[in-house]
């Protein structure tokens, strides 16, 4: 250690505060930086967080609040158990990892805050607000879980009518 560093630091803690802050910026890092981020394993992992914030909230929820949180929980992870989850389409993952990381748990959080923060009659406002919200993302992934299901079928049908040319009858047979 130098002169300098021991006149401006010496017990040595910007040394060991340099390094913890390294060490978030690696992890922040290597969190926007991973590809595993929305890999079918890491988003159940995300999903069952989720699961277990919704759980912890639900004294501070409506019921019907924690009624359709679930159902969208549910619903991704339908999808993301199914038999062709790992290949879910890049677009299926990240509409799917914005909804565990953001948009569900960011209503449930301004719902919970709006509601501490106002009075009474504000709680009927964000009540109705946070049912809408919530109604609305079942339906989006409610959607998403029918495209993927569409997909796979339309591509075994596709898979049919080649295997059907390909080694069914022929014009040209007699």
């Amino acid at each position: 250690m130098g002169l300098l560093s021991r006149l401006f630091d010496p017990d040595g803690s910007s040394g060991q505060l340099r390094g913890q802050a390294q060490a978030r910026f690696d992890a922040a890092t290597q969190a926007v930086t991973d590809p595993a981020g929305d890999s079918v394993q890491s988003l159940l992992r995300k999903n069952q967080s989720l699961v277990l914030e919704i759980n912890s909230s639900a004294g501070d929820l409506p019921t019907i609040g924690v009624v359709l949180a679930r159902a969208v929980t549910d619903t991704i992870r339908e999808v993301l158990t199914s038999g062709e989850a790992d290949r879910l389409d890049i677009g299926v993952r990240v509409a799917i990892n914005g909804t565990l990381t953001d948009y569900l748990p960011g209503s449930i959080r301004s719902y919970v805050g709006a509601v501490r923060a106002a009075d009474p009659d504000a709680e009927e406002r964000a009540t109705d607000a946070l049912v809408e919200q919530l109604t609305t993302l079942r339906h989006s992934v409610e959607k998403l879980a029918e495209a993927s299901r569409m997909r796979d079928m339309q591509a075994l049908q596709v898979h049919g009518r080649f295997l059907e040319t390909k080694f069914g009858e022929s014009d040209l047979d007699l």
